[in-house]
């Protein structure tokens, strides 16, 4: 039995082969790059070592998405591929050296002894559609990480060339960025009238910007603490940020609008004779809980049936705080930095809101603050229940029913 160890990297990947006895299959570990070419270099190379796929045994870190290609290169050609747990990686290579050494060459040699010892567990492998789920949601979190530092340049430029606009409308609500859009400093007012400022607004469906407002608008501008420095170059620099957010929200629309297409197909349901869309459907019976919660879940953690209990669910997103425990004194931290911060924080939205459209819910986080706990505990023990509810749902494919979640022992 041959044991490979690839330790991946963006341009290429280090591979280290050992046999059953740790003896080493090659005088160097083998250097791969991440092309067509190199992969098929290492297919040869496991070639001479056996023709039999059956005879190896190759891991790799779940680290990124540099490996992805080459492991599902690898299962195409029938090996036994594993995708490794870091976390785990990281203790038996500190272990093993007893140091805190790290390389590409010891790196795949670590992993090729993880895998002989054989206590590894392995990583989770999306199929496709959920691998397209979770692309599009993740895509979706950064173009909304973009579109706050976009907001955080217009208000720090409008703190200083209009501040008391902030206080008299939503710079971001839709009047807010087209009074901004023509008229971007307080000095531009100079020349406006009550007349040109509605005028802003015919286009707008339900605006409620009345001739008093813009009479406000006008006084505020006229008073500004603003002192027309720089008035045209930031004019600008508001502009263009006004455009590039724009162009983000249009791009939010539209993944947002694939991701729910996504979870409307019928291959999201583990069912081939359920009818189409009746897990998502049931899902959303959820009160408080949205298609955007259920799109973070599912894409961030896959088929949650993978998960033996709801227990199982929750360790793997991480919603458990951390315990330091000595003797008899005993602390316990912050949640778990461990999990998908995005399904994390999906989770915790959605608790919030079920504190309002969710009365069983409301009533348990009641019952956690009346035990002493705090808010910021109550609302992370909502947030574990709440996946513990969508994990029987997912699982069972029922819909919500307060009445069997809440029942008393």
């Amino acid at each position: 039995m041959y044991y490979v160890g690839i330790d991946i990297a963006k341009n290429f990947h280090v591979v280290t082969i050992i046999d059953s006895n740790e003896k080493k299959a090659t005088s160097k570990p083998i250097r791969v790059a991440n092309c067509i070419d190199g992969f098929n270099k290492l297919i040869d190379k496991l070639n001479t070592l056996s023709s039999n796929t059956n005879d190896f045994l190759i891991g790799l870190e779940a680290t990124g998405i540099y490996g992805e290609n080459l492991l599902e290169f690898l299962n195409s050609y029938g090996y036994n591929v594993k995708l490794l747990n870091p976390f785990q990686v990281t203790r038996y290579r500190e272990q093993h050296t007893m140091k805190k050494v790290k390389n590409d060459n010891i790196d795949s040699w670590i992993i090729a002894l993880f895998l002989k010892d054989g206590k590894f567990s392995s990583g989770y492998v999306t199929d496709d559609e959920y691998q397209s789920l979770r692309t599009l949601y993740r895509n979706r979190a950064s173009i909304q990480s973009d579109m706050k530092e976009v907001k955080k340049r217009i208000l720090t430029q409008i703190t200083v060339t209009f501040p008391e606009f902030e206080n008299f409308i939503d710079p971001f609500s839709i009047s807010g960025l087209a009074l901004l859009d023509k008229y971007p400093t307080a000095h531009h007012y100079k020349h406006s009238s009550v007349d040109r400022i509605l005028k802003i607004f015919r286009h707008i469906q339900g605006n409620n910007f009345n001739a008093n407002k813009a009479l406000e608008l006008l006084e505020l501008s006229k008073n500004s603490i603003y002192s027309g420095k720089a008035k045209d170059a930031r004019a600008i620099a508001i502009k263009s940020s006004i455009r590039l957010l724009k162009m983000y929200q249009e791009e939010l629309s539209i993944l947002e609008d694939e991701i729910l297409s996504l979870l409307d197909k019928k291959g999201i349901s583990k069912e081939e004779d359920v009818p189409t869309n009746s897990l998502i459907e049931n899902l959303k019976t959820i009160p408080g809980v949205s298609s955007k919660t259920i799109a973070a879940i599912i894409s961030e953690c896959g088929d949650l049936s993978r998960f033996a209990k709801a227990t199982k669910l929750i360790g793997y997103l991480g919603l458990f705080p951390t315990e330091n425990s000595s003797g008899n004194s005993k602390s316990t931290g912050r949640l778990s930095k461990r999990g998908s911060s995005l399904a994390k924080h999906a989770l915790y939205l959605a608790s919030v809101s079920c504190l309002i459209h969710n009365k069983e819910l409301k009533q348990y986080y009641d019952t956690k603050r009346s035990q002493g706990k705090s808010k910021q505990e109550a609302i992370i023990a909502v947030s574990r229940k709440l996946a513990t509810i969508i994990y029987s749902i997912f699982k069972y494919n029922v819909p919500y029913d307060p009445a069997r979640v809440f029942a008393k022992s």
